[in-house]
C-alpha cells in the first residue's frame, strides 16, 4: 500500500498542549488537493505565446512551536502556535535553459514585488481544507508562473551578447516516486521546560555585575509535504529543540561585553541533564564575570588552539560553507552575483586541509559516541535520500554537497537540498594518524614550543568563539550595535580566550577577534586533539535566502578534534565603547 493512503494525522506529529489547538487532517487529502491543482496548472497554466511550465514544485510546510524565555528567575514569555506555509516554483522553458539562476533585483527579496500575491512560504490558514488548499496552491503557482515568464526574458536578454563560458543545464529531470519518513509522537511537557529555564536564568541572581541575562528554549516541530510536475511525493517530519543563554555586561572603560552558551537537539530529552545545564551557565557566568577585569592585548601573530565549542564554529563558518557546489547567479548586467563561500568551486582535487585530515557530510549519522548530531536526516527537501558524502580526503577535496541545479562540476544530487539550496549537516572531521592526535597537555606543550621558536611572549587559546545566529538575534537585542565584535569577511568574533605563557599560566583576557581567516589557513593545522566535541548549531545557509527563497538558517553539526593552526592573527577590538551606567546596579 502507498504510504500516503495511510490514515496519519497531523496530531500524530506532537502533542505541545491542548492550548497550542493542532490542526487536524489527512495527508491523502493535501496529495490530492496538490496534484489536482498540479496536473490543472501543467495543462492550463500559460500567457499567449509564451513559454509554458515544464516543472512545478508544490512545499507545505506546517511547523508548531513553543517558545519560551525566563530572566533572573522569572518567565518574560511563552508563546505557542502553528504557522503553515506555502512555496511555489515554477520553471519555464526546458532544462537545457530556463528562468532560473537569474537574480533580478526589480522584484524584491521574498519572490514578488510588492502588488503581487506571494509564492514563497507564502502564509496560509493551517485549518487547511480542499477548497482553501487548492485556492492557495492556484494563486501563488498564478502569481509565481507569471514571475517566471518575466524572469525567462530578462535572462534572454542579459545573455542576447554575451557569449557564455558555463553552459552547465539549469536543471535535469527525474523520475517520479513516493517516499515517506514520518516519526511517531513525540510530546512535549511546557511545565518542565518552564521549570528548567527558571531554574537556569536564576543562577544570573548571583552575578550583579552582569547586566543583562537571557535564557530561552524553542521546540520546533515541523511537518513538510513535496509535490513536483514529474511525479515525485514526499511526507516527513521533523523536530528541532534548542537551548540559548545569552548574558552581557560592561568592563569599567565601558567595552561591552557578552558570553553565550547554547544546546540543540531532536527532542528536548536530547539536552544535557538539568544538572549540567545548571554548571553550564554558571560557568558562563563566571567567565563573563572575570572578564568585566581582564586585561586586552596588542596585535598578535602567532600559533592558536582551538578548542571545543570554538573549533567547530571556526570550521562552521569559514570551512564547511565552502563544500557546497554554487552556481553564482547571473542579475541583468550580465554578471555573476553572490560570490560568497565559493572558495572550493574549482578545487576539486585540490589540496585544502593537510594530508592527515578527512571530512565527510554524515546526514544519515544521528549521533556521535552517544553525543546527538542534531543536523541529521534522511530525506532532504527535494524528495531525495540523503546521502553520506566523503568530501575531503586525506586533505584533498573530492567533491562538494549538492542538490539537483547542476554545477560545472557537479552534475546529480547527492541528497543535500535543504531549507532553499544545498546545505552541509553534519560535518566529521578526523584523522587515522595516530602521531597528530595529542592530549590536551601535548597540544599546550606543542602550542608553547612554537611560541619559544617564534620568540613570542605568550600563545593563544580560544574556547569560545561568537556564533552568528546567536549574535544576531540574541547577543545584538540585548546590547544593540554597540557590542565590538569581530564582524565581516574573514573574521571571527572570540568569546573565550586566554593568553599561554611559556610557563604554563593561562590568563582570560577580553575584546578580540581573530582576522584574516581564509579557507587556505586551514592547509596549515598542525595537530589535532584526541577528544572531540560535537558542535550543534544554527549555520547561516549557504545559499542567501533572498536568492533560495528558503531558510536563514538550518540547523548543523560538526564533530571535530581541538585544532592547531600554525598562524592565526589575533587583533584587539578597538573604537569608541559607550560610556557604563552612571549608577550601581541595584543587584548589588
Amino acid at each position: 500500500m502507498n504510504r500516503f493512503l495511510q490514515p496519519l494525522i497531523l496530531t500524530a506529529l506532537v502533542a505541545i498542549a491542548p492550548a497550542t489547538g493542532l490542526a487536524q487532517f489527512d495527508p491523502r487529502m493535501v496529495f490530492d488537493a496538490m496534484r489536482a491543482e498540479m496536473q490543472r496548472s501543467m495543462s492550463e497554466l500559460h500567457l499567449g505565446d509564451l513559454p509554458r511550465p515544464y516543472h512545478m514544485e508544490y512545499l507545505l510546510q506546517v511547523r508548531r512551536s513553543v517558545n519560551m524565555h525566563a530572566v533572573l528567575g522569572t518567565i518574560e514569555n511563552i508563546d505557542t502556535g502553528i504557522v503553515a506555509r506555502l512555496t511555489v516554483r515554477v520553471r519555464v522553458g526546458g532544462p537545457v535553459f530556463d528562468n532560473t539562476n537569474f537574480f533580478d533585483v526589480s522584484l524584491g527579496f521574498f519572490g514578488s514585488s510588492d502588488d503581487e500575491e506571494g509564492f514563497r512560504n507564502r502564509r496560509i490558514p493551517y485549518e487547511i481544507t480542499p477548497e482553501v488548499l487548492r485556492r492557495e496552491l492556484w494563486l501563488a503557482s498564478d502569481a509565481c508562473f507569471k514571475q517566471a515568464v518575466e524572469i525567462y526574458a530578462k535572462k534572454q536578454s542579459a545573455l542576447k551578447n554575451r557569449t557564455r563560458k558555463d553552459t552547465t543545464e539549469d536543471f535535469y529531470l527525474m523520475p517520479g516516486r513516493s517516499i515517506s519518513d514520518v516519526q511517531p509522537e513525540k510530546r512535549v511537557d511546557i511545565g518542565k521546560l518552564t521549570d528548567l529555564i527558571v531554574d537556569l536564568s536564576a543562577v544570573f541572581r548571583d552575578y550583579p555585575s552582569i547586566h543583562t541575562s537571557r535564557v530561552g528554549i524553542e521546540v520546533i516541530p515541523e511537518e513538510t509535504f513535496y509535490m513536483s510536475s514529474e511525479g515525485m511525493e514526499m511526507h516527513k517530519t521533523e523536530m528541532t529543540t534548542g537551548l540559548e543563554v545569552i548574558a552581557t555586561t560592561q568592563a569599567p572603560d565601558g567595552m561591552p561585553l557578552a558570553q553565550t552558551f547554547s544546546a540543540y537537539g531532536f527532542t528536548p530529552s536530547d539536552l544535557p541533564e538539568a544538572a549540567r545545564l545548571r554548571t553550564e551557565v554558571r560557568r558562563t557566568a563566571e567567565v563573563l564575570k572575570t572578564q568585566t577585569t581582564a586585561p586586552t592585548i596588542e596585535a598578535y601573530s602567532g600559533p592558536v588552539i582551538f578548542e571545543g565549542q570554538a573549533a567547530g564554529t571556526l570550521i562552521g563558518q569559514h570551512f564547511a560553507p565552502n563544500l557546497v557546489a554554487q552556481r553564482a547567479p547571473l542579475s541583468e548586467g550580465g554578471f555573476s552575483t553572490n560570490e560568497r563561500s565559493m572558495a572550493f568551486q574549482n578545487k576539486i582535487g585540490a589540496r585544502v586541509l593537510p594530508e592527515f585530515l578527512s571530512v565527510s557530510d554524515l546526514p544519515t549519522t544521528s549521533s556521535f559516541g552517544g553525543r546527538v548530531a542534531a543536523g541529521s536526516y534522511r530525506i532532504d527537501d527535494e524528495a531525495m535520500d540523503a546521502q553520506n558524502v566523503n568530501l575531503v580526503d586525506k586533505g584533498y577535496l573530492r567533491t562538494l554537497l549538492c542538490s539537483r541545479i547542476p554545477t560545472k562540476r557537479i552534475k546529480s544530487t547527492n541528497g543535500h537540498q535543504r531549507g532553499g539550496g544545498a546545505m552541509f549537516s553534519v560535518l566529521d572531521v578526523s584523522t587515522k594518524d595516530v602521531k597528530k592526535q595529542l592530549s590536551a597537555a601535548e597540544m599546550k606543550k606543542r602550542l608553547l614550543k612554537l611560541v619559544k621558536d617564534r620568540d613570542l611572549p605568550y600563545g593563544i587559546i580560544v574556547r569560545t568563539a561568537m556564533d552568528q545566529n546567536l549574535l544576531f538575534t540574541g547577543v545584538i537585542r540585548q546590547l544593540g550595535n554597540e557590542l565590538p565584535v569581530g564582524q565581516g569577511e574573514g573574521k571571527l568574533g572570540l568569546l573565550e580566550t586566554y593568553r599561554v605563557y611559556p610557563d604554563g599560566r593561562e590568563e582570560l583576557i577580553r575584546g578580540v577577534e581573530a582576522a584574516g581567516i581564509a579557507p587556505a589557513l586551514f592547509k596549515d593545522i598542525l595537530a589535532v586533539s584526541k577528544s572531540t566535541t560535537v558542535h550543534n548549531f544554527l549555520a547561516p545557509a549557504v545559499i542567501p535566502s533572498f536568492i533560495s527563497g528558503g531558510s536563514s538558517y538550518l540547523i548543523s553539526t560538526i564533530h571535530t578534534p581541538d585544532l592547531l593552526l600554525e598562524d592565526v592573527e589575533i587583533r584587539p577590538l578597538e573604537g569608541d565603547m559607550p560610556k557604563p551606567p552612571a549608577m550601581a546596579s541595584p543587584m548589588e
